[in-house]
């Protein structure tokens, strides 16, 4: 529209409706940019007078941040947003907008296939919620038996929290002689799939990226998220952290060697796995 305005002051003698039919635009629309020309002067004469206050504050105060340019413009009686502050120091050159920070890509999810080999050991978090917060409690899992090797009960997730479970877990299996490389599945949250955690699996072995949905994935560490939670966790009113973590020990007993597994031939997951350790150490 500011292009056909060009042309219209080219037509003077032209009455706004013919100029309209000639330049082939609605003249309504026409009628309208014309009247509202003294609105976007005025505007465009206050971003030009905003944009030199800025380009004044920025060059008087050079080591200030944004944030600190605008609390100054704010005293001077200027009723201009912090968006519009950074944009306007980004515009002038004095503030460019800092780089976004690039995403590394996912790790994929691998298939059975392709998984190397190695003792199956897996590691997820389930969220509990607290009275005075919520919590996160890792469960690190052998597949082969089913006995939870390690839980870790944390208030947030990280890779370090992550790291100390499947150390936890991995010196459960090394105890009873089972040295043999283990393979940690989990899925792709960043405290797994970053370098704390990563290198940590290499030394045990291998590490993939499962789905739950996916053969032989996530799934069977999510039915114990499930079992956890609904056979013991919410049948007691824990109100702490601390209560969470004083618990698992009563769960580790309870779940490895009392609640009987159909998927072991109605046995303790316990039970199975002393009957694949060694002997000497087992007994």
């Amino acid at each position: 529209m500011a292009e056909i305005h060009k042309l219209r002051q080219s037509r003077p003698k032209l009455s706004l409706r013919r100029f309209a039919r000639y330049a082939g635009v609605p003249y309504w629309n026409l009628r309208d940019f014309e009247r509202s020309a003294p609105i976007r002067n005025k505007r465009a004469q206050e971003r030009d007078t905003l944009r030199e206050q800025v380009k004044q504050v920025a060059l008087l105060h050079p080591t200030y941040g944004y944030r600190f340019r605008y609390r100054e413009l704010q005293a001077q009686g200027n009723r201009v947003g912090l968006h519009r502050v950074r944009e306007l120091l980004g515009e002038l050159g004095l503030n460019p907008p800092q780089p976004r920070k690039t995403r590394k890509p996912a790790a994929a999810v691998v298939a059975l296939p392709g998984w190397p080999r190695g003792r199956r050991v897996q590691i997820d978090a389930t969220r509990l919620s607290l009275a005075d917060g919520v919590c996160w409690v890792y469960h690190v899992l052998d597949v082969q038996s089913r006995v939870v090797l390690a839980s870790k009960a944390v208030r947030s997730l990280s890779m370090q929290l992550a790291n100390q479970a499947l150390d936890e877990g991995v010196a459960v299996l090394r105890s009873l002689g089972l040295h043999g490389g283990v393979l940690v599945q989990s899925g792709g949250g960043s405290d797994f799939t970053g370098e704390v955690f990563q290198t940590a699996c290499l030394k045990y072995g291998a590490w993939v990226r499962c789905n739950v949905s996916q053969q032989g994935g996530m799934g069977v560490l999510e039915r114990l998220n499930r079992t956890y939670k609904y056979a013991f966790a919410f049948r007691h009113d824990w109100r702490s952290l601390a209560e969470v973590q004083t618990a698992l020990l009563d769960f580790h007993r309870w779940y490895n060697r009392e609640r009987r597994h159909s998927a072991l031939g109605y046995r303790t997951p316990w039970a199975t796995l002393i009957g694949v350790a060694d002997p000497r150490i087992a007994a």
